[in-house]
Order: C-alpha cells, then structure tokens, then sequence
C-alpha cells in the first residue's frame, strides 16, 4: 500500500517516528495499535527538495532482515 497526498498526512499522525535516515532520504514509522511498519520516502529523489513524499507500507524494517 502507498499513501500520498492528505492521506499520508492523516496516517503519519497515527504513527511513531522509529529512525531517521538522513543520507538516503527515508523515515520509518511504526503503527503501534495495527503493528504496521511504514516508510515515508522520496522516489523522485531528483526533483528539487527531494519531490513529493510517499508512505510505503513494508513487511520488515531493513535492520530486522539482518537480525
């Protein structure tokens, strides 16, 4: 599932700030009450400011595959 737009903006208010990655434009969020993992990211990277921002849902967070 992706979000963008005004619903982004109402499921980021539902969610907890996990981990910032500054380097490669991505932030990662929890869902505590559905125990949702999502990623806020950047795909037009290349766009002035990044482009518009996108909330990806995602199985697992990248650390926890190395676990």
């Amino acid at each position: 599932m992706i979000l963008e737009g005004k619903s982004m903006n109402n499921k980021l208010s539902s969610l907890i700030k996990i981990k910032v990655d500054g380097e490669n434009w991505l932030v990662y969020y929890l869902d505590e009450k559905l125990n949702e993992k999502w990623i806020k990211e950047y795909p037009n990277s290349g766009y002035h400011g990044g482009g518009a921002p996108r909330l990806r849902l995602i199985s697992k967070f990248p650390w926890e595959e190395e676990e």
